[in-house]
């Protein structure tokens, strides 16, 4: 039996045998850096769950065509050697580095000098690091405030800095100021680009991926589809991007099939992103047909490449299959899946990671309860277990709750979502199977006003407080180049 943990942008699971079957479907593409799966960065892993399709998005702070050097390259080891102890966790020594740093630039010229950008940058993620975010913030505006003054009030070089600020306050929880931070840097690229340059792409696939994981899906698409646009223009023979985009449309009508447990508004009422307004009223005619159509040039263009691996068509024809089990076509599913498992058999043990066990493709679980009153006190965490019985069509026909920790505080959410779910059946080459004993293991935060009243008519009075929010740390960590 095999525990899948929830509660991240997407599965774990489909993250590893996405990132592993495309391990040489490498972004070649000018500016746009090679990355695994998801929807966004760690900063927003606690908007989404794992319920919120892939769309094999990069963190949210993209690289422009000029590369966005927050500072000149005057500035020297000291700030590297900050930034590589920003990644390592050592927090407290970066910080003494580049405090240090940023007396000695201020000494020899002035509070403005551009070197200045990059050691305020790492002293941002540094308090962040230590749990100081309107130190972190303070940092970041100093640090922007510099950049605009020596290049310019809309430089794109900025943009490294604003998506830093939009990742910090959506860890921070507050979504409507980090989607105004994701569309501003948007507008940036736009302005210093225009709409139909390849150097937009980065800033395309960024906001369209922060729209998409927080459900504003028809502003989403509108991207997605003008980065296809805009991808079939460029001169270079890179698909990559074309790819993405391609897949980012195909993920936008599986979100607005499949919708996350909740929809958090992203935007303040009034407010629309570059493209809401005309495309509010867009409803999906054929949600199926359309992302069809969208995976399958995903298969072609991926088979039309000449240094095409077996992998990589692998990964194309799996996630075709997996949109027909979607939409419970499951023969279409199982001629797609019998053909991934031919690309697939001399390598045995991605073979068996792919096919040798369920794996959750749509898993809508709550993440807090459905409060009625106002919540009281610091965040706590709670936890439910369940056993749960995967068909060969890839629903859940049976669930055991094994845990639950506050009890019967979300049990009944949690199992009306779960019968949601969809999975992809554990496969034998030639059929998929049904599968007992499947695990998961699903975190979720409540406060003490969620509980029911204890024998003394205390709410809570048995619960212990710990804080679950999520940290901006691995969003700042991500931001560098490195893992959460």
């Amino acid at each position: 039996m095999e525990t899948i943990q929830v509660g991240d942008v997407i599965s774990s699971k489909v993250a590893n045998q996405r990132l592993r079957l495309e391990e040489r479907l490498v972004y070649r593409r000018r500016n746009i850096p090679a990355s695994g799966i998801a929807l966004t960065a760690a900063a927003l892993a606690f908007a989404a769950g794992a319920q919120t399709p892939s769309t094999d998005a990069e963190p949210p702070w993209p690289r422009v065509a000029e590369e966005p050097q927050t500072g000149d390259s005057l500035v020297g080891s000291e700030v590297d050697e900050a930034a590589n102890k920003v990644t390592l966790g050592e927090y407290l020594d970066a910080i003494n580095i580049v405090e240090l740093e940023i007396d000695k630039i201020e000494r020899r010229s002035n509070r403005y000098n551009i070197e200045l950008a990059e050691p305020l940058v790492v002293l941002g993620d540094a308090l962040v690091g230590v749990g100081d975010f309107p130190g972190a913030f303070g940092a970041y505006d100093r640090a922007l405030h510099i950049t605009r003054v020596n290049r310019g009030l809309h430089h794109p070089s900025q943009v490294d800095i604003v998506y830093r600020e939009a990742a910090l306050h959506a860890a921070s929880g507050d979504s409507e100021r980090a989607n105004t931070r994701h569309e501003y840097a948007y507008n940036l690229l736009l302005r210093s680009f225009g709409s139909g340059d390849p150097a937009l792409l980065p800033g395309l696939f960024a906001l369209a991926d922060w729209y998409l994981t927080n459900y504003n899906i028809f502003s989403a698409r509108a991207l997605y589809r003008h980065a296809v646009y805009v991808s079939a223009k460029a001169d270079d023979d890179d698909d990559a991007a074309m790819i993405r985009a391609l897949r980012g449309v195909a993920a936008s009508y599986l979100s607005e099939r499949f919708p996350p447990y909740h929809e958090p508004r992203t935007q303040a009422p009034g407010s629309s992103g570059p493209y809401t307004s005309r495309t509010r009223s867009i409803g999906s005619i054929n949600s199926f047909g359309r992302g069809e159509r969208a995976l399958i040039e995903v298969v072609r263009v991926v088979n039309a490449r000449e240094d095409g691996t077996n992998e990589d068509r692998a990964a194309a024809i799996l996630e075709l299959g997996d949109w027909f089990l979607m939409f419970g076509k499951h023969q279409r599913a199982t001629t797609l899946y019998r053909r991934a498992w031919e690309l697939l058999s001399t390598n045995e043990s991605l073979l068996a990671e792919t096919f040798r066990s369920p794996t959750p493709l749509y898993l809508p679980l709550p993440t807090r309860p459905e409060r009625s009153r106002k919540p009281v006190g610091e965040p706590r965490n709670g936890v439910i277990e369940l056993s749960l019985r995967i068909d060969e069509e890839g629903a859940v026909s049976e669930i055991d709750m094994l845990r639950s920790e506050p009890e019967d505080l979300i049990d009944d959410e949690v199992r009306r979502a779960v019968r949601r779910a969809r999975y992809r059946p554990a496969f034998d080459g030639q059929d998929s199977l049904a599968t007992d004993g499947v695990l998961v293991s699903h975190s979720f935060v409540y406060f003490a006003t969620d509980e029911p009243a204890g024998p003394t008519g205390r709410v809570g009075e048995s619960s212990d407080e710990a804080s679950s929010a999520p940290t901006p740390v691995d969003a700042i960590v991500q931001a560098r180049g490195g893992q959460p």
